[in-house]
């Protein structure tokens, strides 16, 4: 009898451990992959900064060229100045040099961080579909994209339609809420589109690091651009009319495997 009472205890002991491994395990994970999501973000910020000094500096060098053709009509034309002018191409040659030479060394920097963007990115998205295979799902659900307004004015699936009054498939629900309220991103993710899509108004498109995609239509404005790196509860755009509407609200579309599906099954 004390031998089986011990081989039970033994039993729970041993489960308890690998019950509590596992949650470390996937807390860790969780930490982990969210850290990386944030490096992800600092490489894209790198990125655009980089972008905007090599930009800058190609508008200086573009100016001292200008100058310098300016500087060779006043040769031709006015030959008491030409020494000075001379004097002033060599400054300005030298000057260029210099700013070509930063140039290159930004644009070399912008290179290797693009590079290891790419490389993050898929690092993310590998964890995920590793997950995705662990918990035998096919994706994660995200957080509901307007805080504090649960209604929902047209469901997914078959409607008539509020304008052209003609039966229609709605592919996504709308959710009215006051003009600027807050559109948050459901899930982790990259914008693939913001602008403007016929009927839509003012559009962002997501593609989350699960394989799923989101989309936020007729906002009265959009806060991120594409190729942002977006996380979950961040703010991307406002709630608007823009585009065919009836009033304020938002449109949520929700695709997996470019096919759209009830957004209710996808947020919690």
């Amino acid at each position: 009898m004390e031998k089986h009472i011990r081989f039970i205890l033994l039993f729970i002991v041993f489960f308890l451990g690998i019950y509590t491994y596992q949650n470390e395990y996937y807390n860790v994970y969780a930490i982990e992959l969210d850290n990386k999501v944030d490096l992800l973000i600092e490489n894209k910020n790198i990125q655009k900064e980089l972008a905007l000094e090599i930009e800058e500096i190609q508008k200086e060098i573009d100016t001292i060229d200008k100058t310098s053709n300016k500087n060779e009509i006043e040769i031709v034309t006015v030959s008491f100045i030409q020494t000075s002018t001379l004097s002033e191409e060599y400054i300005e040659k030298n000057e260029v040099d210099t700013l070509k030479e930063e140039k290159n060394e930004l644009e070399l920097k912008l290179e290797n961080y693009i590079i290891e963007g790419v490389k993050l990115e898929k690092q993310i998205i590998e964890e995920k579909k590793e997950e995705l295979s662990l918990n035998n799902i096919e994706y994660f659900k995200g957080v509901w994209p307007v805080k504090s307004y649960k209604d929902i004015s047209s469901p997914f699936g078959e409607r008539i339609h509020p304008i052209s009054g003609k039966l229609s498939f709605h592919k996504g629900i709308d959710i009215p809420a006051p003009q600027d309220t807050d559109i948050i991103s459901c899930d982790d993710g990259v914008v693939s589109f913001s602008g403007v899509m016929n009927g839509y108004g003012n559009v962002i498109k997501i593609k989350h690091f699960d394989g799923k995609e989101t989309l936020y239509a007729h906002n009265n404005s959009n806060i991120v651009n594409k190729g942002d790196v977006v996380k979950s509860g961040q703010v991307i755009a406002k709630v608007g009319t823009t585009g065919n509407s009836t009033g304020n609200h938002l449109h949520f579309e929700t695709i997996i495997n470019n096919v759209n599906i009830n957004p209710i099954n996808i947020v919690n």
